[in-house]
């Protein structure tokens, strides 16, 4: 018996698999093509304002395949970078932080948002760029503080790129009331154990979808 196996290819995997067969070349999608999307309409001249400024950019993906977009723009735009997701081996990880940090010419520092773990210094970099967020904010905010570490000499700025009225804008609100809920209940634990900010039982329920 022959067991075929479906599945729902995206435009860019259809791409790639047409980049394997030379008979399929018609089929195969321009750069334009790749790069026609809101976000990164808005990227491409953001990230030649950045580095005509002098900044060095680490910009983040929480999905692989959004990532190999982004090295499509980066290569079109000549932008030298380095990428690390969760299929670098650990033993480059470390070769690679030094890398970015030491080799000022690399521009930008293409990552996973999972990425690596806790402890991965950045400091080279002094703009964050978020493509896409997490469902945990605190994910986000972990890959934030890879660029707040102990050695960096400039203000970081972080960059969220959100879609207007998508699932992303939910998610953020949702996120910001997550982290608005954590400082109220710190400022609770290091204040008056009787005294319960006004929003509490509000952002309690948003959270958990009350």
């Amino acid at each position: 018996m022959l067991k075929i196996q479906k599945a729902v290819m995206s435009d860019f995997e259809l791409h790639r698999l047409c980049l394997q067969y030379p008979a399929l070349q018609e089929h195969q999608l321009t750069t334009e093509q790749l790069l026609d999307s809101g976000k990164l309409h808005l990227l491409t001249p953001l990230l030649t304002d950045l580095k005509e400024q002098g900044h060095r950019v680490a910009l983040f993906s929480q999905f692989t395949m959004m990532l190999d977009i982004l090295e499509v723009l980066l290569k079109h735009q000549k932008h030298r970078y380095i990428r690390m997701d969760g299929s670098t081996p650990m033993s480059d990880r470390i070769v690679l932080i030094d890398q970015f940090n030491t080799d000022l010419d690399i521009f930008v520092f293409l990552l996973s948002t999972r990425a690596g773990g806790l402890g991965i210094n950045l400091t080279s970099a002094n703009v964050v760029i978020l493509h896409d967020i997490d469902c945990n904010p605190y994910n986000d905010k972990q890959a934030e503080d890879r660029c707040h570490r102990v050695g960096q000499t400039r203000n970081v700025k972080v960059m969220k790129l959100i879609s207007k009225d998508s699932i992303e804008d939910a998610m953020l609100r949702i996120g910001q009331r997550k982290l608005k809920l954590e400082q109220d209940m710190t400022a609770t634990e290091e204040g008056d154990e009787d005294t319960i900010p006004d929003d509490m039982a509000s952002l309690l329920k948003a959270s958990l979808g009350l």
